[in-house]
């Protein structure tokens, strides 16, 4: 086998986009992807919509609310909290709330669990006892 040089590699690539594209779709899994974004906070302009977000940054936003909610530190109300911050941010919302289905004594009634989440507020002040 010859020597292999930066010139043939990328003549190989181009005659062969198939190759190249199955490559790196194997090569950039969410493991990989979860490796570049670990630890790192995506910043979100107040002012940035939905649609201008690129693809990486929604990969992040949502690598950073599933790692919200694996952490085994927190309670799940700490994810819905974080989630909720991101989707009052994204839809412009004023706040949004979470509220749970529960029975007592057999009848089913609606219960707040977090209250007035805006994209800048506190766990704490939102968390309904």
């Amino acid at each position: 086998m010859g020597d292999i040089n930066q010139d043939a590699v990328e003549k190989y690539l181009e005659e062969n986009p198939q190759f190249a594209k199955e490559y790196f779709d194997k090569k950039l899994r969410v493991e990989v992807l979860g490796e570049i974004f670990k630890n790192s906070q995506v910043p979100v302009q107040s002012s940035m919509s939905f649609p201008e977000l690129t693809q990486v940054e929604e990969s992040a936003l949502c690598l950073e609310l599933l790692w919200t909610v694996q952490d085994e530190g927190g309670t799940p109300e700490h994810g819905v909290h974080r989630a909720l911050q991101r989707l009052a941010h994204l839809l412009q919302a004023d706040r949004c709330s979470m509220f749970l289905c529960r029975a007592r004594n057999g009848t089913p009634e609606v219960a707040s669990r977090l209250l007035d989440v805006t994209p800048t507020s506190k766990f704490e002040d939102n968390l309904v006892a």
